[in-house]
């Protein structure tokens, strides 16, 4: 069964614009290896230095969306921790057709 979700993730308190860069870099690999690339919007900003990534063009479809969603934020967490240790990783899952 598939569910639709909307994520929300933004990796806050980094130190500069190059480590913006890399956490912009990791995090579209991760967005790549769960194949949802396509369907969300990747923003740098560099005034303060964050990073945001979200579905805000319309929900995903997600199959086995617990376990999925487990793998996810633990793979989002391992890339930006290595490549920026002490940012803070914000990340919402809203479930639209539960509104």
């Amino acid at each position: 069964m598939s569910v639709n979700i909307h994520l929300s993730l933004h990796i806050n308190d980094l130190s500069s614009s190059e480590e913006a860069d890399a956490v912009e870099t990791a995090l579209r690999t991760v967005l790549r290896d769960h194949s949802i690339e396509k369907e969300v919007m990747v923003g740098v900003f560099l005034s303060p230095h964050w990073v945001k990534v979200t579905s805000e063009d319309g929900p995903l479809s997600v199959r086995g969306f617990g376990q999925w969603s487990v793998a996810f934020e633990r793979d989002v967490t391992e890339a930006v921790r290595a490549v920026a240790p002490s940012a803070d990783i914000d990340l919402e899952w809203d479930y639209p057709d539960y509104d």
